[in-house]
């Protein structure tokens, strides 16, 4: 998972968890309690937060809320924003949800419609092949009849 100069043992929990995010779905949900441990305190008070907040940013993590809560059973959720599927595509609405309207937005706005139409073809295609697939078992199932 780490890069190709860098092994897992070497990491610190904070770049573990980017790696992580980074290389599975690009995403995860969490407790607070889980991040204020990683972080070494005992309670999530602000300045706590602040800090988890300093050290997700620092490793590339988004997190939503973006106001991350004080509450420790709480669950948020964070995602990688290095991630070239899932975790970019929440990071562009991220982006979206929280800017200022101004003149920055057109790209994103095309980014974020580009990544969609991808993910909506290969879900078009999925359901093809599984209505294929079925035909195909249920005509495998009558030849075994016969």
């Amino acid at each position: 998972m780490p890069g190709e100069n860098e092994s897992w043992d070497s990491l610190d929990e904070w770049a573990r968890l980017a790696a992580t995010l980074k290389y599975i779905d690009g995403y995860a949900t969490q407790d607070v309690e889980q991040l204020v441990r990683l972080i070494g305190a005992q309670k999530a008070g602000s300045r706590v937060i602040e800090r988890i907040e300093q050290k997700l940013a620092e490793h590339n993590i988004g997190h939503l809320p973006t106001r991350l809560p004080t509450d420790s059973t709480r669950r948020v959720f964070l995602y990688s924003k290095e991630n070239t599927s899932v975790g970019y595509m929440i990071s562009l609405i991220h982006q979206l949800a929280v800017q200022e309207p101004g003149g920055g937005e057109n790209a994103t706005v095309h980014q974020l419609e580009s990544l969609l139409k991808g993910f909506s073809a290969v879900e078009r295609a999925a359901r093809r092949n599984a209505g294929r697939l079925s035909t195909a078992n249920q005509a495998l199932a009558e030849e075994g009849q016969r």
